[in-house]
């Protein structure tokens, strides 16, 4: 075997140096690159470890959203469980509990909590959107706050210096320092992390609890929302606009515009919705909108309405068979309402109804002459709204304990009986009328003695 030279021998061993301590910077290049990128799991730990802001916030909803709420939320975690990101966020839906504004409600509480992670010190500040026009739209994330100079974003990267048509750009922040970073120096911050799913993870929660009711949960993949109210808030609030505005179907409101295709106008059942949309759900009330003034009496009628429907309305039509159905929860979904408000109509005519029976048990004469003042102890019959060319008035019609009927129209807010009370009245005697044989005294400046 031929031995090498001396030469040769001290080429081959430099050759082998060289290989080995290019092996050696690899190896350690390696290992500084593990070092610097871990698995996701030691990235999770991370995250928990070093997470400064906290997200805690509690917000009230209608307790008929409460399921579709947790749906959501728990689709969410569940997403963020795929993602490694599991126990983040928590959250807590209460038990229904009543609350009073103008009227009853049920509602719950929704608590979330969770961290904003961070990792190394760099926090999640927000995302910079530069494709969405002549502006920069800012996205924050829950807690922070992007500086007002970021408004004015030409997309540079802080990190490689690179100014360049950019969708997106990230805010981050590390001991009173912000750098915008874009899309792909990202992961040198935050490897193996989805940045921007997280930033729309907390926002999207925190939007939906912040929304509230207005959150429009009904849209949810997987779950059916039906907006419901307590039957006795839908009934006083039905019963105030009534008071104000008096009852249109929707069928005769179809039969006037039909007449006269310049009119316009709406069911009652709408304002009704519409208010209920305010009062209970919350919802901004149109410009020039009047507070709806809902009573004590609205409250007595109420109650009055539920007990007639439960114990006092027969038939073996379909409509008696649904308000039955109605009626048998304190609850009532939404779309019902217009079903829910003409109970009011049909309590009155039944009121109606049992008063006229017992008129009609004596003879109703005139009482007085045109001219004169005069006073009764009297039961209000009827009290219905009515429109004219003068305007919104109420008509009144009064029994007193001879069988003797009066009848009036009033425009005041301070006289306003409603079916059933008993009280004494003074007014003019207007004029005598007679319907069917039946006879009338017709009074002017009606009021309460």
């Amino acid at each position: 075997m031929k031995l090498p030279s001396t030469a040769e021998f001290c080429e081959k061993q430099n050759r082998s140096f060289l290989r080995k301590k290019k092996m050696k910077k690899t190896s350690e290049k390696c290992s500084n690159r593990v070092d610097r990128y871990p698995d996701r799991g030691d990235y999770i730990i991370m995250m928990r470890n070093t997470a400064k802001k906290q997200l805690d916030f509690t917000n009230t909803i209608d307790a008929c959203y409460a399921n579709a709420a947790a749906h959501k939320l728990g689709k969410i975690i569940t997403r963020a469980d795929k993602k490694g990101l599991s126990g983040m966020i928590e959250f807590e839906i209460s038990e229904p509990r009543l609350e009073t504004n103008q009227v009853d409600r049920l509602v719950v509480d929704i608590a979330v909590s969770g961290i904003v992670p961070s990792i190394d010190g760099w926090e999640f500040v927000g995302k910079l959107t530069h494709d969405a026009g002549d502006f920069v739209a800012v996205m924050t994330a829950p807690g922070m706050e992007i500086p007002s100079k970021y408004r004015d974003s030409t997309g540079e990267c802080d990190h490689c210096g690179r100014i360049r048509n950019r969708k997106d750009t990230f805010v981050l922040l590390k001991d009173g320092e912000y750098q915008e970073v874009g899309r792909t120096c990202l992961k040198d911050f935050f490897p193996t992390v989805d940045v921007e799913w997280i930033i729309q993870y907390f926002n999207y929660i925190e939007e939906m609890v912040d929304y509230g009711e207005d959150y429009d949960f009904g849209t949810e993949r997987g779950v059916k929302v039906r907006p419901s109210a307590l039957l006795t808030s839908i009934l006083e609030i039905s019963n105030a606009v009534i008071r104000r505005d008096g009852w249109m179907s929707k069928s005769a409101a179809e039969k006037i515009m039909d007449r006269d295709p310049d009119a316009f106008i709406l069911p009652t059942a709408y304002t009704i919705s519409s208010e209920m949309d305010i009062i209970i759900f919350g919802h901004r009330a149109p410009k020039n909108h009047v507070p709806l003034d809902i009573t004590d009496t609205d409250k007595e009628i109420a109650e009055k309405v539920i007990d007639f429907v439960r114990n006092r309305m027969f038939g073996n039509n379909d409509y008696v068979y649904n308000m039955k159905n109605f009626f048998s929860s304190d609850t009532v979904e939404t779309r019902y309402v217009p079903f829910v408000a003409s109970a009011i109509a049909a309590y009155t005519r039944s009121v109606e109804k049992d008063v006229e029976k017992k008129a009609t048990k004596a003879i109703s004469t005139y009482v007085g002459t045109v001219g004169d003042k005069i006073s009764a102890e009297v039961e209000v019959t009827m009290a219905k709204s009515v429109s004219s060319n003068f305007g919104q008035s109420m008509l009144y019609k009064f029994v007193d304990a001879t069988g003797n009927t009066y009848s009036t129209f009033s425009s005041s807010y301070k006289f306003a009986p409603e079916i059933g009370d008993k009280l004494k009245i003074s007014g003019t005697v207007k004029s005598h009328d007679e319907f069917k044989g039946f006879k009338s005294t017709m009074l002017k400046r009606v009021k309460e003695a």
